[in-house]
């Protein structure tokens, strides 16, 4: 997949109409962007005209969100896009396995109805205590035999995304020798940076299109590393649904949490 690194100059505000200057390694273009349809009218035609419009999905997510962003007049926004990059649909994300192949210095990710055996399996579960910020977090992994090793930790401060995403980080390390592993998790926001966000950043330097870094940015660059040159598959589980061990990573996070006060 080739990446393409532009830099997007916010020149115009009218209504629902963007202008925009866009510029690449070798050459730039002018645009007019509809915030409604997400239709792009283009000034001239070259070859980074050609781009935008084979990579409009990219364009619209970036410029969306800096519209929700309370985007201005002279604004600038630094982004990569993959070409050919595969956006699942929010339908994969629930209800799909999602296959993440990283050998061989490649990135397929596809999404399938039933999970692939003689993978090792992962389980893990995050726990933040509003009332006192006291966190922990919880896991298992589990082997071709069926042997398991069961982990956590507590931590005095934290976030429920922060223990989510070093619950799945510590059973990767305890994994670090397999090159096939199943993650589960009730976590969308690590299945969506696994799968999507954290390609875009590290190709942008760990940073958001805004320039600023992105959270828990040493966090994400570690687990991308325990990820390269694996084949990953990726398994949402909706939380308290009686899924037997999502629950007992979730009892497990709680009680260290707890523990911890």
């Amino acid at each position: 997949m080739k990446i393409v690194k532009l830099n997007i100059i916010i020149e115009s505000i009218q209504n629902s109409y963007i202008g925009c200057l866009v510029s690449g390694e070798d050459e730039n273009i002018r645009l007019s962007y509809s915030a409604d349809d997400g239709t792009m009218s283009f000034l001239q035609d070259n070859h980074l005209s050609q781009v935008l419009s084979a990579n409009k999905f990219q364009f619209y997510k970036v410029l969306n969100s800096a519209i929700s962003g309370d985007m201005e007049v002279g604004q600038l926004i630094s982004c990569v896009f993959i070409e050919g990059f595969n956006f699942l649909s929010e339908d994969d994300f629930s209800k799909r396995y999602l296959v993440i192949d990283r050998r061989s210095h490649k990135l397929v990710i596809t999404a399938q109805d039933t999970e692939t055996d003689g993978f090792h399996k992962l389980y893990a579960d995050g726990c933040f205590l509003s009332e006192t910020g006291q966190s922990g977090y919880g896991g298992f992994i589990e082997k071709h035999q069926g042997k398991r090793k069961v982990y956590s930790r507590s931590f005095a401060n934290g976030s429920s995304n922060l223990m989510e995403l070093l619950a799945v980080i510590k059973g990767l390390e305890l994994l670090n020798s397999s090159d096939k592993i199943q993650v589960n998790t009730d976590s969308r926001f690590v299945i969506r940076g696994l799968v999507q966000w954290v390609h875009f950043w590290k190709h942008n330097n760990w940073q958001t299109a805004h320039g600023k870094v992105i959270k828990f940015a040493e966090h994400w660059q570690h687990i991308d590393q325990l990820c390269e040159g694996k084949l990953m598959e990726l398994k949402w589980i909706k939380g308290h649904s009686g899924h037997k061990e999502q629950d007992f990573c979730h009892q497990l996070a709680k009680k260290v949490a707890l523990k911890g006060q």
